[in-house]
């Protein structure tokens, strides 16, 4: 028995995504884009709350010992643990947090690419002149699960956007291209 889907047909449905990457003009020169958050904040406040529950638990596991008896110097090889642990969930929380909540904010404009990235009250913002960019990519590898946009600036890579469909992270770079005046590569 085979399968064959037809030209309506549809193997895997993804109706659940939605375009993330707004773009826009202003004063007809400026190139501002917007990036909106992730389609499926339910599932990293999920992850954020399991998250934190695997740390209470770690916590109580190699903090109580300590409280059971006096404090003595050998109970210092459980600190290594704890600061491993603490590591992690700043980790899972920074991620969480940028998943649920994250948007980017990207202006081109008079020679200077400014770029503003926003979670909940964590904001950083990024001026780079655009004579100093000197790739722009589309990066979309072939699980999908990490499209983006990576520009080199000043010996850097850094990258725009997270989990973007394939077409919006392919026109993202192309925009990107004419804006700050990059040829683009061939294909």
């Amino acid at each position: 028995m085979s399968f064959r889907a037809g030209a309506g047909d549809r193997v895997f449905s993804f109706n659940k995504l939605r375009r993330r990457v707004s773009v826009s003009y202003k004063h007809h020169n400026a190139l501002v884009v917007q990036i909106a958050r992730h389609n499926d904040r339910t599932t990293y406040l999920i992850l954020l709350a399991a998250f934190t529950a695997a740390f209470m638990y770690m916590s109580y596991v190699f903090i109580s010992p300590l409280f059971r008896r006096p404090f003595s110097t050998n109970a210092f090889y459980v600190l290594p643990f704890i600061a491993l642990i603490l590591l992690w969930y700043v980790m899972g929380l920074r991620l969480a947090v940028w998943r649920a909540f994250g948007v980017e904010h990207i202006v081109v404009e008079n020679g200077v690419l400014r770029w503003t990235r926003t979670a909940l009250c964590w904001t950083r913002e990024l001026e780079i002149p655009t004579t100093d960019i000197a790739s722009v990519d589309a990066v979309t590898p072939w699980h999908a699960l990490s499209n983006h946009v990576e520009f080199t600036a000043l010996g850097k890579r850094r990258t725009l956007g997270d989990m973007l469909l394939s077409n919006e992270t392919s026109e993202l770079a192309e925009l990107l291209r004419r804006a700050i005046g990059i040829s683009s590569k061939p294909q």
